[in-house]
């Protein structure tokens, strides 16, 4: 008897200290966002869907078509790369850059080997498709422009290349 009194009681304890823990959340500011109306703010690392920015300098892309990252892409989502080299100049451009958003696997391996900063993983999340033929984008036809946080740590990518240069040459 006194085993069944002593279960009702600490049923009794166990229910306040379940209904402290709502008492306590009841009265806290909500975290949820009305997502199409609110975006999140997304961490720096953040990895979306692979971009080629727009190098607001020169107008262009950075790639010169090495094919580093077709070759450290685990599942081959980057499938095609033109290379195109202009009269006069050192250094051959990107014609064409087919990447497969569907097979990729969000790594970053190709943004981490990419020599001069010519692809970044950008901060589109949503990025759900009926169709897997707009799954496939080729990132130089785009004329992505990227902002936000990502783009000041981008361009600073520059800065620091920049004053390498300048420390070698003078």
């Amino acid at each position: 008897m006194i085993r069944y009194f002593l279960n009702i009681i600490k049923g009794i304890i166990s229910l306040c200290e379940g209904l402290g823990v709502t008492l306590k959340h009841v009265f806290r500011k909500p975290i949820t966002l009305q997502y199409p109306e609110q975006k999140p703010d997304l961490a720096l690392r953040f990895r979306g869907r692979l971009v080629m920015p727009l190098d607001s300098e020169k107008n262009d892309n950075r790639c010169t078509a090495c094919m580093m990252c077709a070759k450290v892409c685990p599942n081959a989502s980057i499938m095609e790369i033109e290379k195109v080299v202009e009269d006069g100049k050192p250094k051959p451009k990107a014609k064409k850059y087919i990447y497969n958003l569907g097979t990729c696997i969000f790594c970053n391996l190709c943004v981490e080997v990419c020599p001069f900063a010519a692809i970044v993983m950008s901060d589109d999340f949503a990025t759900a498709d009926y169709n897997k033929d707009n799954l496939i984008i080729d990132l130089v036809a785009e004329k992505y422009q990227i902002s936000g946080k990502k783009a000041n740590w981008w361009k600073s990518k520059f800065k620091e290349e920049i004053t390498k240069e300048q420390k070698v040459n003078g």
